[in-house]
């Protein structure tokens, strides 16, 4: 593998390409148009979209894009000449391919998408070393909450212990409305006309989309490959209303709560719906707001909340990221001049 590394300079309008337009992808647009200026002047440093892959160019997506950057088409799309990628397509095939060819070149990979982490983090971080590509993916667990950049830096040498979490925005949105007397399927129709919930929502309903993220922050915490991280997971199905119903009974409310934990010399995993007491922090985390607990051994515990779903909290996620690559490959080639005097 050949390693390729790019580097930015103030003032250079970095060329970037994003794999997805849905709402996460239409969301980051409408962000770079608005705040292109802010940018710029805080960072000395802008973006150039050069290339968009859809699936279907002639859809309305809210959004001004120039005709000439769509494109259906994987290799027109990974031969653009972008510097920096942005995947928020989803999925391992298509993801997979953009992720490893964008990271092998030597290109920057920003993704959203917990489930190419949790299957293949281990082996894209090793691309990205061989090649001297940055890989970041903030956005992956916790939407708006900045859990992934807080475990990798401000807590690496604290001794994580335990991770616990609301972890998925669309379940807690349902479960605060079955709380509130609604039931499932209103609920459920509900998140869906608010943005917070897929037309097909299984992966959030099942607890998949929780135990990826949470085989994420294993990983980050404990350092073992998320591939290899088993979670003992329970849905919120078959009956949510009965389940609802008896935690009312007990002056509860039912949160989905994902952990990882480091015990015995193993890693212990899981998501489940579990009655709460109704004053307790994860009662009081509602709607589509997510909730991380840290357990350290040096530096107590830790907590991280803020909006998990919609497409700003996400796309802005994604947005640091940009900046924060772009940032760190422009001082690259800043020299610091010696003091005088």
């Amino acid at each position: 593998m050949t390693k390729r590394v790019f580097e930015y300079e103030v003032g250079q309008k970095i060329p970037i390409a994003i794999a997805g337009c849905g709402v996460v992808g239409s969301a980051l647009i409408r962000l770079l148009q608005k705040r292109a200026r802010e940018i710029e002047d805080r960072t000395g440093l802008g973006f150039e979209l050069v290339s968009l892959l859809v699936r279907d160019p002639s859809r309305e997506r809210g959004v001004e894009i120039e005709p000439e950057i769509l494109t259906t088409d994987l290799e027109a799309f990974l031969d653009s000449g972008a510097e920096i990628v942005v995947e928020v397509i989803g999925g391992l095939g298509t993801a997979a391919e953009i992720a490893r060819q964008t990271l092998a070149r030597g290109a920057d990979l920003v993704t959203a998408n917990k489930a190419l982490l949790a299957e293949s983090g281990a082996e894209l971080t090793d691309l990205a070393r061989i090649s001297g590509a940055r890989l970041e993916f903030e956005a992956a667990v916790g939407g708006g909450a900045p859990i992934i950049e807080t475990i990798r830096t401000g807590l690496a040498e604290t001794g994580i212990r335990k991770i616990r979490g609301i972890l998925n925005g669309t379940t807690n949105y349902i479960l605060t409305r079955l709380s509130e007397g609604a039931d499932y399927e209103t609920a459920l129709a509900d998140a869906q006309r608010a943005g917070f919930a897929e037309a097909d929502p299984t992966r959030d309903i099942d607890g998949t989309d929780a135990a990826d993220k949470i085989r994420i922050l294993g990983w980050l915490a404990f350092g073992t490959d998320p591939a290899e991280i088993t979670v003992e997971r329970e849905g919120i199905l078959p009956d949510p209303d009965t389940l609802a119903a008896k935690a009312r009974e007990r002056g509860g409310v039912v949160r989905s709560i994902a952990e990882v934990e480091h015990r015995d010399d193993l890693i212990h995993a899981s998501v489940a719906p579990l009655i709460v007491a109704d004053d307790s922090e994860w009662a009081m985390t509602r709607y589509e707001e997510n909730l991380v607990t840290v357990e350290t051994s040096w530096n107590g515990t830790i907590r991280i909340g803020g909006p998990g779903a919609g497409g700003y909290p996400t796309a802005s996620a994604v947005l640091a990221d940009l900046i924060r690559v772009a940032e760190s490959r422009a001082l690259t080639r800043t020299q610091i001049a010696p003091l005088s005097g």
